[in-house]
């Protein structure tokens, strides 16, 4: 869920942020079923050919009850023309007192894993090495998308992504220029279509079709201010078992220290 939140949100910051820009940092709260249950915190920081992304989210209200205490994700990496060279990419949680650590470190386009705790059960079937081939981590996956936005002023673009655990295809495509479903913002915004589903990392009790079939989010990205960068303003995932989800912009500028 949070991965297509958050491909929506790092899509509209990497527009804002040249080559040589000072470190961008944006928050959010998500909302399910008109309850607030967690906060989103992104940063980025691109510079000098390289690049580096941190997202921090902890639980709110009822979201305590079912979600990680505070889950931490970071990718670094080097920029060459419109080409993403991950380098590597670490994530960090505690789910009900068991902390879950990942780190990825590439080999070329290649993602290797260097840490999984706790390791892969019984239960699901691994993605082999050759087939995470070509993959990027999930953050570096997002600042691709973002520069294709920046060149295109559009969302069109696929890929897949590799976690550690689970491989994704991914894509995302323009639906145009429209006023969003906000009343608080009166001007036009970028409307996209994201779609992601699962084609490795399956559970062995999955039925490969139910569990890959896509997943569907939308987006909605504009300019919120005089002379600030277009960022998402809102990402809605339908509904759930558990009920719709909802990201919303709460605040945007520059990162402290």
């Amino acid at each position: 869920m949070l991965v297509r939140l958050l491909m929506a949100a790092l899509a509209a910051i990497g527009v804002a942020a040249p080559l040589h820009a000072a470190p961008v940092e944006a928050e959010y709260v998500v909302i399910q079923s008109g309850f607030q249950v967690m906060e989103v915190r992104i940063m980025l920081d691109v510079a000098d050919g390289r690049y580096r992304i941190q997202t921090v989210s902890r639980p709110r209200g009822v979201g305590r009850l079912f979600l990680p205490q505070q889950s931490l994700a970071e990718a670094e990496g080097g920029l060459v023309g419109p080409e993403i060279h991950p380098a590597r990419y670490r994530t960090e949680s505690d789910w009900r007192g068991v902390p879950r650590r990942t780190l990825l470190e590439f080999e070329g386009r290649t993602p290797r894993l260097a840490v999984l705790e706790p390791p892969e059960g019984p239960d699901r079937i691994p993605v082999r090495p050759e087939e995470a081939e070509g993959a990027l981590d999930t953050l570096s996956a997002l600042l691709r998308l973002s520069r294709h936005a920046a060149a295109t002023a559009g969302c069109d673009l696929e890929g897949a992504v590799f976690d550690g655990r689970r491989r994704l295809a991914w894509s995302s495509r323009t639906l145009g220029t429209v006023r969003p479903p906000m009343r608080s913002f009166s001007g036009r915004a970028l409307h996209c279509a994201l779609e992601s589903r699962l084609v490795g990392g399956f559970r062995r009790t999955d039925d490969p079709a139910q569990a890959g079939r896509p997943r569907q989010a939308e987006a909605w990205l504009g300019v919120v201010g005089p002379g600030q960068p277009p960022l998402p303003l809102r990402v809605e995932l339908p509904s759930t078992f558990l009920g719709a989800f909802r990201l919303d912009l709460v605040r945007a500028g520059p990162s402290g220290p």
